[in-house]
């Protein structure tokens, strides 16, 4: 074994997965079930899982507490009843450190060798906590910062697409000080360009929350006015009728050999599948994303879902994405055409009922992404991180102008 796998491994040749869920997201609580499911279906042989709730507020908490679902039905319990908690560098070793000032506030400080993002939207899922833990030199599970970033904002990574030749929908996208400045010119652009039924989406949102299906131009202002609450970029699709939305997971790391798991077909109540299809589904105890209703595998034709498959691949090289992620489609049976909606670099539950469908139990798909993980971090420290330069030491005082290049 290499020193430097010695210096990941804890004495008891298990290591400390981090898993951090909750965070500054519309998708809070969903991010909360997804953490939890990961926490339950860690591998006991082989890892020791430290739940981390991210607060709305953007607090990180730990505690034996914070492992249960039931604890969850107020947030503010879980705060009372944890420890707050900073990630920090202690003698070239990244722990979990308390956050509190005072000489004796007790607790040990946790060692960490892999963290596990389990959010969904906002800074845990743009790249912006991966930001953060790439600082601290540590593995993490999924998307990097670039391929975190696009995946999570449908403006760039449709314009990807397009520079790819994946096939979408026809959109329309504006800045909220647009909509706030020529709210009735976008409206007739809007109108104008595209066809009803349209469907109108914040840029950066999940979950479907703040999309609309609308009909009619008074549908349109209003939806125009809520997604413009969730973001500041809005998108607006038009319509593909009758067409039916089949979705397909990709693991791996760009760049690397990808598998795909079957696909799925999912059905929504309404006009299209939004926050209570995807999460409560039919009873009142939400499973996350396995609340939804949905048949796996679909039944398409072979050749259809290998033609999905190998656009699967295909997104998820163009995004650099990394780990697990889910894409969704739709598929129009009258003329087999196919276009991709978007990807999911953190997918609600982590998709795994696809991959258990796929034969990949829910534990082994979670040691295969640490896996991944590290093969990822591996890679990366190959990178040349610095250079040496006299520039600061030929550098004259005085001077006020800086540097020129």
């Amino acid at each position: 074994m290499t020193e430097k796998k010695k210096k990941i491994m804890n004495d008891n040749n298990k290591k400390t997965i981090a898993v951090l869920f909750g965070g500054k997201s519309p998708e809070h609580e969903v991010s909360v079930i997804t953490g939890l499911q990961v926490l339950e279906n860690l591998d006991q042989t082989k890892f020791t899982g430290v739940p981390v709730y991210v607060a709305k507020d953007g607090r990180w908490f730990t505690s034996d507490f914070a492992r249960s679902i039931e604890n969850y039905k107020k947030l503010e319990d879980v705060i009372s009843n944890s420890k707050e908690v900073i990630l920090a560098r202690l003698d070239s070793k990244v722990c979990l450190k308390s956050a509190s000032k005072k000489i004796f506030s007790g607790g040990k400080n946790i060692q960490v060798d892999v963290i596990f993002p389990a959010f969904h939207g906002g800074l845990g899922e743009n790249g912006g906590i991966q930001g953060l833990i790439e600082n601290f030199d540590l593995p993490y599970v999924g998307s990097g910062i670039l391929g975190s970033a696009l995946g999570m904002d449908k403006v760039v990574m449709k314009q990807i697409f397009e520079y790819t030749n994946l096939p979408i929908a026809k959109y329309l996208w504006f800045w909220r000080t647009d909509l706030e400045n020529k709210h009735v010119e976008i409206i007739q652009k809007i109108e104008h360009e595209l066809k009803y039924p349209i469907f109108v989406k914040p840029s950066s949102a999940g979950s479907s929350i703040g999309i609309h299906k609308v009909e009619n131009y008074q549908e349109l202002a209003n939806a125009l006015e809520v997604a413009a609450v969730f973001d500041n970029k809005i998108i607006i699709e038009e319509g593909f009728e009758n067409a039916r939305e089949i979705n397909i997971s990709v693991i791996g790391n760009a760049g690397e050999k990808l598998e795909t798991s079957v696909c799925e077909e999912v059905f929504a109540k309404g006009q299209f599948l939004d926050y209570q299809d995807k999460y409560i589904g039919g009873s009142k105890k939400s499973a996350g994303m396995a609340s939804t209703k949905r048949k796996i595998p679909a039944e398409i034709p072979k050749e259809v879902a290998e033609k999905i498959a190998d656009m699967a691949k295909l997104a998820f090289e163009a995004l650099n994405c990394a780990g697990l992620v889910r894409i969704d489609f739709l598929y129009r049976e009258k003329d087999k055409h196919i276009i991709i909606l978007e990807v999911n670099t953190i997918p609600g539950s982590l998709a795994y009922y696809l991959w258990e469908s796929s034969g990949l139990k829910f534990p082994e798909m979670i040691s295969k992404l640490i896996d991944l993980a590290e093969k990822r971090f591996t890679d990366q420290q190959k990178n040349t991180t610095t250079f040496s330069s006299n520039i600061l030491e030929n550098f004259k005082t005085g001077l006020k102008t800086g540097v020129k290049s």
